[in-house]
């Protein structure tokens, strides 16, 4: 069997010990090793795509976003080889759900010193208008904090540096980050909804920003959470935000504001945006993605692919 390891030596937590265990952990169970570096932005969709055709095993290092790279590649191919993330980023928001370990990539390693004790499962692939994303596609405010925060900050603070770079920010800059709402129209329950949306989230998550949100998320179970943020008045956002940041994380509920968030689980999700397209963009898994609108200025969210990886037993 052949494995090959894909790894982004720009990630938060990544270093060379950890991309010698993670050959050694692979070259133990019998397999040959090829290392293959990401250069630069999008290059682990190509190396995917490669490695898909020569490979049984396709393992990354990396961040949020390097899983995302990974989806990306996969969704533009018939899969061959098996998947495998070991989290090396930031928040690495992906980990809960593969039932791995943030902020502890030798012990994601050490979950897969023996595949034969690991399952294989059938993943959930998302996709805005045919761009795949690997858990969460969002626009609006604060979505562009994650790919506008400079690298020297989260190599050094890790989740804190986005928090500072926010701190650091004159009020010059602060309007490129709440900026002008969005007047979207979706269907909910059968019901067209028309609302001013500060914030669209899209995730296949139990996690999102470091947060868990969605604690009855699953990644096999054919539905993806939508949370449209609301207009809220300036000083209720500032003591939800507030409130976010110092609460107990494990005992926080995104369903206690039903006038300000309208979450709920679909398999298919159809969004218009009437007015304040958004102009920064979208966000898939902390980078920044462009997604092309349809011709009546609409996104279709749907469950567009099953990626098959292996995860260990814990993720069950």
């Amino acid at each position: 069997m052949e494995a090959a390891v894909i790894y982004n030596p720009d990630a938060t937590g990544f270093n060379k010990y950890l991309l010698t265990e993670t050959f050694r952990n692979f070259a133990e169970q019998g397999m040959k090793v090829k290392l293959y570096e990401s250069r630069y932005s999008g290059h682990v969709v190509d190396l995917v795509k490669k490695t898909n055709e020569t490979s049984d095993l396709i393992v990354s290092l990396g961040g949020d976003g390097t899983l995302g790279e990974v989806f990306l590649g996969l969704g533009d191919t018939t899969q061959k080889a098996r998947y495998i993330h070991i989290p090396t980023g930031t928040a690495n928001d992906s980990a809960d759900n593969l039932g791995l370990y943030k902020g502890r990539p030798r012990t994601s390693i050490n979950a897969y010193a023996n595949l034969d004790n690991c399952i294989s499962e059938e993943v959930d692939m998302v996709s805005a208008n045919n761009v795949p994303f690997g858990y969460v596609s969002s626009c609006g405010t604060f979505t562009n904090l994650t790919y506008e925060t400079p690298k020297s900050f989260k190599k050094c603070f890790g989740k804190l540096g986005y928090y500072l770079f926010v701190a650091l920010m004159s009020f010059k800059t602060l309007p490129g980050i709440i900026h002008k709402p969005l007047n979207i129209t979706y269907e909910k329950n059968g019901k067209l909804i028309t609302t001013e949306a500060l914030t669209m989230i899209v995730s296949n998550s139990k996690t999102f920003a470091g947060f868990k949100l969605f604690k009855d998320a699953h990644i096999t179970d054919g539905l993806f959470e939508v949370s449209i943020l609301k207009n809220f008045p300036k000083k209720r956002l500032l003591s939800f935000a507030s409130e976010l940041l110092m609460h107990d994380s494990k005992n926080f509920d995104i369903n206690q504001y039903p006038e300000y968030i309208d979450t709920f689980q679909t398999d298919n999700f159809r969004v218009s945006f009437n007015s304040g397209e958004p102009d920064l963009g979208f966000n898939h898994d902390g980078d920044y993605a462009y997604v092309p609108l349809n011709a009546d200025n609409t996104v279709e969210y749907k469950i567009s692919k099953k990626v098959k990886m292996i995860l260990p037993k814990r993720a069950k």
